[in-house]
């Protein structure tokens, strides 16, 4: 074990932080700690994770696939011929006239083409902006969580190693000897379990974090109160997988639009222009001519008339994120209330808790190492429910739709 020094600390800490005992690491700074918010964390999530880029990208893609299918699919074309020649003349002596024609061609969708790719592209947009909002909130709570758990083990090794203090000072007695090792054992092993769940908040930063981070802060948040009718509203209209699915709903029913108008037929109108230049031919002078010819092309679209798969197709996808959207809903009904029997079983687990560490708070003879142990298994025993609270209040807000950031 080597035993190293924190960075200078954030000015909400309240105490100094002890040296904390670290396994050998290859990467000297991560052998280092660097304070940081939840607030501040998260930013660098949001700005740094490859996932949540990865999803950015897609939005600016939506984006330029958009500009793309807006546009009129005009597809012209030019040719040029020269000619006619012939192998065999009808007879001597003949000359035949070497004329040259130039022409054009250009495709003329059929009605409603246009505007329903149009349609189809702004609703993949709509569609693309939500999986990223989505993303961005499950790797944000995931995250959040691993920053409570670091957090944890901050303030436990805090406590181990304020009550190793405290017995340090007493006189050297038996009890106080065994006292000691047992609370600098949980020190190092609280020192351990930070640097892992520390380590594991560099898995979200995209490699921007060169230390350490460590979470700043408490958990001390008040217990609060929901409606349940209220959250399951709220869920319904604000979490992320629910918008997701009714984004996708909507965007393949522009799809089975621009499905039907794909069949419209097309025309292919085309001029051309010919000029034939003087020539003789049977003792005649012919003089230079020049013609311009129209006309236009209808492809008939005869498969479209034998089979209707592509419309098959487009029209279940829709119908299958139809029935997805209605068994969310029914599960995110479930959710809500599960997260909130969770949470309630939490509060009543912090209630204990505080009630217990501030009775013996009142009792307690710092001057005495058992006094000095139970209040400190006390204090440890309120973390923990702080910590189980915030976590399941974290869940609450996460099913009913709820993405703004505790405030620890």
């Amino acid at each position: 074990m080597n035993y190293i020094k924190f960075i200078a600390l954030a000015v909400c800490l309240a105490s100094s932080v002890p040296s904390l005992s670290f396994a050998q690491t290859p990467t000297s700074s991560l052998r280092e700690y660097a304070p940081i918010s939840l607030m501040q964390y998260l930013e660098v999530v949001k700005g740094n994770n490859a996932i949540i880029g990865n999803k950015r990208l897609g939005k600016e893609t939506a984006a330029a696939i958009k500009e793309s299918l807006s546009l009129y699919q005009f597809r012209p074309s030019v040719s040029y011929t020269k000619g006619t020649y012939y192998q065999q003349v009808p007879y001597a002596p003949y000359t035949t006239p070497t004329s040259n024609t130039y022409g054009l061609n250009f495709n003329v969708e059929g009605w409603g083409k246009r505007a329903a790719r149009a349609e189809y592209g702004d609703a993949e947009i709509s569609r693309s902006s939500i999986d990223y909002q989505a993303t961005e909130a499950d790797v944000q709570t995931a995250a959040t969580l691993g920053f409570i758990d670091t957090l944890r083990n901050r303030l436990l090794f805090n406590s181990y190693s304020e009550a190793a203090k405290k017995i340090g000072a007493l006189p050297k007695t038996a009890q106080t000897i065994d006292s000691d090792r047992f609370l600098i054992y949980y020190e190092n092993a609280s020192a351990r379990d930070l640097q892992f769940t520390s380590l594991s908040l560099l898995n979200y930063s995209g490699g921007v974090l060169k230390n350490l981070p460590l979470p700043t802060g408490n958990l001390n948040i008040s217990p609060q109160q929901f409606d349940p009718d209220k959250l399951v509203e709220q869920a319904m209209n604000n979490r992320t997988d629910i918008l997701a699915l009714r984004a996708a709903i909507n965007s393949s029913e522009k799809n089975v639009s621009m499905t039907k108008e794909n069949r419209s037929w097309d025309v292919q109108p085309y001029v051309s222009y010919t000029t034939t230049p003087q020539y003789q031919s049977s003792g005649y002078t012919y003089t230079p001519q020049n013609g311009f010819s129209a006309g236009i092309l209808i492809p008939i679209p005869v498969n479209n008339y034998l089979q209707n798969a592509d419309i098959v197709q487009a029209a279940n996808q829709k119908l299958g994120f139809e029935m997805q959207l209605t068994d969310l809903k029914a599960q995110v009904e479930v959710q809500v209330i599960q997260s909130l029997l969770q949470y309630e079983a939490a509060k009543t687990i912090l209630s204990q808790a505080r009630d217990a560490l501030s009775s013996i708070s009142k009792t307690a003879n710092q001057n005495t190492p058992k006094d000095i142990m139970g209040l400190r298994d006390k204090e440890g025993a309120l973390i923990d429910a702080q910590t189980n609270h915030v976590k399941a209040l974290v869940n609450v807000y996460r099913q009913s739709g709820n993405y703004s950031t505790p405030q620890i």
